[in-house]
């Protein structure tokens, strides 16, 4: 999938992981499978999920077993910002594939 956030905003190691939480955004996540995940070290992405947790942007969810889980904190405003920014990010897309496709407005809206 192309990386509708990044794409608009930048390919920041930052970005990467906001966009990762605005993807997964009811899912809470362990920090080392969302390094895999984006391509970052585990070193990188403790440091990214300190600052995002500073900022209020996560919040630590649970634990299972020895792992901290973090979750999306919906109710900070910067990141209903994100997530509305990213939902408009997904439509550009929506609109690009539609228009290379020649796929129709009703069918555009049925994919974000």
């Amino acid at each position: 999938m192309t990386s509708a956030f990044c794409e608009t905003y930048g390919y920041t190691i930052n970005n990467r992981t906001l966009e990762y939480m605005l993807e997964n955004q009811d899912i809470d996540f362990a920090v080392g499978d969302m390094a895999r995940d984006i391509g970052i070290s585990r070193p990188k992405a403790y440091e990214v999920v300190k600052y995002f947790e500073d900022k209020e942007y996560i919040k630590k969810s649970r634990i299972v077993g020895k792992t901290q889980l973090f979750i999306l904190n919906k109710e900070n405003k910067r990141v209903k910002l994100f997530l509305r920014d990213f939902k408009e990010c997904l439509r550009l897309i929506a609109e690009d594939v539609q228009v290379k496709s020649g796929v129709s407005s009703k069918d555009t809206v049925n994919m974000v």
